[in-house]
C-alpha cells in the first residue's frame, strides 16, 4: 500500500472538506491508504506573527520527518498559510510534498493574468501570490503581467469559528461578487481550504478553490510512483 499522510491545521478542514475528497480518492486508487496529522497550533502560531517564523517552519519539517519514518509515500499539506514554510521543508527531506495551492495556482494562470485572491486570515493570499508568481517564472510570464487583486475577510473568519457556516458564505459570497463587480478578472481563487465548501453567488468569472485539484495532483503523484 502507498501511504498518503495528510497534514492539517483546522480540525474543520479536516472533517468537512477533506473527508469527500479523501473518499473519492481511495475509490479511484484502491491500493492508497490515507493517514492524518492534525496540529492547530501550527496555524495559531503563524497567525500571530502574521508569518511563517524559522520555529515554526523547523516544527513542520518534523511532522515531514515523522511521516517518513512512518513510512509514507508522500504528505500532503492542507494548509495555505504554512505554504511558505512548506517550500523551505522540501530541501531538508527526500520524502515527495505537495501543498494544496500548488496545483490551484497553475489552474489560475491557465485561465488568466488577471487574479482575485479572497482569504479570511491575513496570512492566507501572500500564500497564493508567491507560487503563483513562481508559477509564472516558470512558464516564462513576466510578473509585471501579473495583476493580482487581494481581499481578507476576517468576520467571515470569525463567523466560520462561531459555528455560522451561513454567515460565513454570506460575507466571502459578497466579498466575490464585490471583487468581480469592481475589477476585469479572469478567475477568483478563494484562499484556504476552510472556504472550498462556501455557497456563494455566480460571479460571471470562474471562482478556483483549494482541494479538489490538490487530491487529484497527489493522485497523479501516488499513480507515478
Amino acid at each position: 500500500m502507498k501511504r498518503l499522510f495528510l497534514l492539517h491545521t483546522m480540525p474543520f478542514v479536516l472533517n468537512t472538506i477533506s473527508a469527500p475528497l479523501e473518499s473519492e480518492l481511495l475509490e479511484k486508487y484502491p491500493d492508497v491508504e490515507i493517514q492524518t496529522m492534525l496540529d492547530t497550533s501550527l496555524l495559531a502560531d503563524t497567525m500571530a506573527a502574521g508569518r511563517v517564523t524559522p520555529v515554526t517552519a523547523a516544527r513542520l519539517l518534523n511532522y515531514v520527518r515523522e511521516a517518513e519514518r512512518a513510512g509514507a509515500s508522500m504528505l500532503l499539506l492542507t494548509c495555505t498559510s504554512m505554504g511558505q514554510g512548506m517550500a523551505h521543508v522540501k530541501e531538508f527531506s527526500s520524502l515527495p510534498t505537495l501543498c494544496i495551492t500548488d496545483p490551484l495556482v497553475a489552474e489560475a494562470l491557465d485561465l488568466g493574468r488577471r487574479i482575485g485572491i479572497i482569504g479570511t486570515v491575513p496570512t492566507s493570499p501572500a500564500q497564493i501570490v508567491e507560487p503563483l508568481m513562481a508559477e509564472a517564472d516558470g512558464r516564462g510570464i513576466p510578473r509585471d503581467a501579473i495583476t493580482v487583486v487581494i481581499d481578507v475577510v476576517e468576520a467571515a473568519f470569525q463567523a466560520r469559528k462561531a459555528g455560522d457556516t451561513a454567515g460565513h458564505d454570506r460575507i466571502v459570497s459578497e466579498a466575490i461578487m464585490r471583487m468581480a463587480r469592481d475589477n476585469e478578472l479572469d478567475a477568483i481563487v478563494l484562499a484556504q481550504a476552510s472556504m472550498t465548501g462556501t455557497v456563494h453567488d455566480d460571479p460571471g468569472v470562474p471562482v478556483l478553490k483549494l482541494g479538489p485539484s490538490a487530491f487529484k495532483a497527489a493522485g497523479d503523484m501516488l499513480a507515478a510512483m
